[in-house]
């Protein structure tokens, strides 16, 4: 499958990680739909970046943790930019909270952001996209799932891993559906680059942080390869190993 010349939505688009696999996916061709909660303006300077690649692009605002708000983003972009065919799922809520402090409340939005959501838009996509038309679908996800400090993040991301192989076998032969195992790739926003410093060593058999042209070059490869489906890819510089 080219990436040059399809449309591509993805998921948190206007920051960070997001931004960059947006930018990648621009750069080679793809008309790309950068879709934001709160960060309007992110969106807007990723959209302008894009565009200034030669590409058509917008932005789409819809709070993930809505399902109604899920699906209608599909049609959205489809009815702006013409068609869907690749599905990036970088949007993630991660916060802190342990196995006691988790309230229902906060269960129900991380799995309705981190998995509900993921599911919802590649069912929407699907069932869009004309007989015979390839697509893909490339789900962001976590090296470490089983996490005591951020609980009901590690359960919803460990959903994900079995919604991306059960993906893949329902959206077969013409959509492939992976995910990226990331590590540590940026500090989290609320943290100082300093204080990384003396714990990169510990990172796994790297001894480094990824970087974003890492992931963006990993999520290209994906796209590039009808033979791969249904596989988790780490980008950990080998942390899952030890």
């Amino acid at each position: 499958m080219k990436v040059s010349g399809s449309t591509a939505l993805v998921t948190g688009g206007g920051r960070r990680v997001g931004r960059a696999i947006a930018l990648a996916l621009a750069e080679s061709g793809a008309n790309v739909a950068v879709h934001f909660n709160r960060s309007e303006g992110d969106a807007a300077e990723t959209v302008e970046v894009a565009r200034s690649m030669g590409v058509s692009a917008d932005s789409f605002q819809a709070d993930l943790a809505d399902a109604g708000s899920a699906v209608r983003l599909v049609d959205t972009v489809r009815s702006s930019l013409g068609h869907l065919n690749i599905l990036v799922n970088s949007a993630s809520m991660f916060s802190p909270g342990s196995f006691e402090d988790t309230s229902l409340d906060e269960w129900d939005r991380y799995m309705a952001v981190n998995f509900r959501a993921p599911f919802l838009l590649a069912q929407a996509m699907y069932r869009a996209m004309p007989d015979g038309e390839q697509g893909k679908v490339i789900n962001l996800n976590d090296w470490r799932t089983a996490r005591a400090k951020r609980f009901a993040y590690g359960v919803s991301k460990a959903a994900l891993s079995g919604l991306t192989r059960s993906l893949a076998v329902s959206m077969a032969p013409n959509v492939q559906v992976s995910e990226l195992a990331l590590g540590a790739i940026l500090p989290p926003a609320d943290m100082v680059v300093e204080r990384l410093g003396p714990v990169e060593t510990k990172l796994g058999p790297a001894a480094r942080m990824g970087t974003l042209n890492e992931v963006s070059a990993a999520v290209l490869s994906l796209i590039g390869n009808d033979f791969i489906t249904g596989e988790t890819l780490h980008i950990d510089g080998g942390r899952h190993i030890r």
